[in-house]
């Protein structure tokens, strides 16, 4: 029984880590590639540049105007997970709370649209009916949109384990409405809102569809879009771009490994809650 306990450990093992390397595969592939030159970049392999061309980043920065499209996406990141915090949260608050007929029909159509995809065409065309399409600000409740369904879905979860008593013991002290959500109830979101805000920002941030469709202008970019400055059609520097990669991503994976724990306890909790 031990021997094949341990065997099927050992075959679990191995099946693991092959799945590891296909996956690592092409993220050593990138960053390798990041620090070769034109010609060898052009194979793209994981093998090792004759030269370490560490300069390739400093183009990038330069030439890319890396700095322009961070702040564009900082601006629209930042922006947009602070309104779907606020909508997520107080929305899941009211249908959890209320629980009536109205609500749980709302709360159905939300969780339809987690799996309905986005039609893009009636979307460029109500951001020019309001003036803003190009606009990099026209994101934001573009994502708003998008993600407030499944936000409000982790919330409602999480706010389903918080007992009423809580709310009317709150309210014979005076506290009603909006004053009762953000004094009594939001500082125990804690957890879900970090969950959240950590999951949509990293989503928002790594974005290229919709940038891509909705922002005509280079100096509205955010920065996945950044990598058309070194891909092109007659000339593909895959150096550049591969290093334009390694800049872009890098941001999001350090929030990720600083937060994970937040992460993880955000989803746990509103598991058991729910």
């Amino acid at each position: 029984m031990i021997k094949r306990e341990r065997r099927k450990g050992i075959i679990t093992g191995v099946i693991l880590w092959l799945f590891s390397i296909v996956f690592l595969y092409p993220i050593a592939m990138v960053v390798l590639t990041s620090f070769k030159s034109k010609a060898e970049a052009n194979v793209l392999s994981v093998e090792l540049p004759t030269q370490w061309l560490f300069e390739n980043y400093a183009q990038v920065w330069e030439k890319g105007k890396i700095f322009r499209s961070a702040i564009n996406s900082l601006q629209i990141s930042v922006i947009s997970v602070i309104l779907i915090l606020c909508m997520a949260a107080s929305l899941s608050f009211i249908l959890v709370r209320r629980n009536t007929k109205g609500c749980r029909l709302i709360s159905r159509v939300l969780t339809f649209g987690i799996i309905a995809p986005m039609a893009i065409l009636p979307t460029v065309e109500l951001l020019k009916r309001l003036g803003i399409y190009g606009n990099k600000f026209s994101l934001i409740p573009l994502y708003a949109a998008l993600y407030l369904p499944f936000s409000s879905m982790l919330f409602s979860s999480f706010i389903k384990g918080i007992p009423r008593e809580l709310d009317e013991a709150a309210a014979m002290d005076g506290a009603k409405g909006i004053g009762l959500f953000a004094r009594v109830v939001f500082p125990l979101l804690k957890p879900v809102t970090a969950t959240t805000g950590i999951l949509t920002f990293m989503w928002i941030w790594n974005d290229f569809q919709y940038p891509l469709y909705l922002l005509n202008s280079s100096a509205n970019w955010t920065l996945p879009l950044s990598v058309y400055n070194f891909y092109g059609q007659f000339s593909r520097s895959w150096n550049l771009v591969c290093a334009d990669m390694v800049v872009v991503s890098l941001p999001v994976v350090l929030v990720y490994f600083c937060a994970q724990k937040y992460v993880i306890e955000g989803m746990t909790a509103g598991a058991v809650k729910g």
